[in-house]
């Protein structure tokens, strides 16, 4: 799991972490109330992971390493 966010649907603060699978990409999952949603998989714009690294606090080289080394 990597970087830390706010979840939109119980407005837990730092609760959002992503979650990667090496088969089926990225996902985010809360801590506090186990909300989770896919929100990239392999073939998806790099784009996303963009703004994904700067929603959850990390650099896009961190995100990338992560999703590589999965």
């Amino acid at each position: 799991m990597v970087g830390k966010s706010d979840c939109g649907e119980c407005g837990g603060k730092g609760t959002r972490t992503l979650i990667i699978d090496r088969v089926r990409g990225v996902f985010s999952k809360c801590s506090r109330c186990g909300f989770w949603e896919w929100e990239w998989t392999y073939g998806d714009s790099l784009d996303y992971l963009e703004y994904l690294a700067k929603r959850y606090g990390i650099t896009y080289k961190q995100l990338i390493e992560a999703i590589e080394g999965s």
